[in-house]
């Protein structure tokens, strides 16, 4: 199976920067509901192969990604918006590190 979909969920900027270079799946959700219901649509789809999000609206479904990132696909990015990095990406990892290796990791 193919997972060469790749879908936007961000800010009016963040989607349009990513529409303009041919990402066609976005979602510019107005609540961490709206959120979730997106990552989990896109997550369900059997040819997604890369969901972005950037990382304000990550940190309001921080646990759903962990959850989801237990999968190998599709992968799930956390970006910056155009405020900057927030460290939303440096939780999720060492999370991630930790239930993998089963220790706190410093990265």
């Amino acid at each position: 199976m193919v997972s060469d979909k790749i879908a936007v969920i961000g800010d009016r900027d963040t989607v349009t920067g990513f529409r303009m270079v041919g990402v066609r799946e976005s979602s510019i959700p107005k609540s961490p509901e709206e959120t979730r219901k997106s990552l989990l649509d896109y997550f369900r789809d059997p040819e997604m192969g890369l969901i972005i999000i950037t990382e304000p609206l990550a940190t309001e479904v921080e646990e759903t990604i962990l959850e989801l990132s237990e999968a190998p696909v599709p992968v799930i990015l956390l970006v910056p918006d155009r405020q900057g990095s927030t460290g939303a990406y440096e939780t999720v990892l060492k999370e991630l590190i930790r239930r993998a290796v089963g220790i706190e990791i410093k990265v």
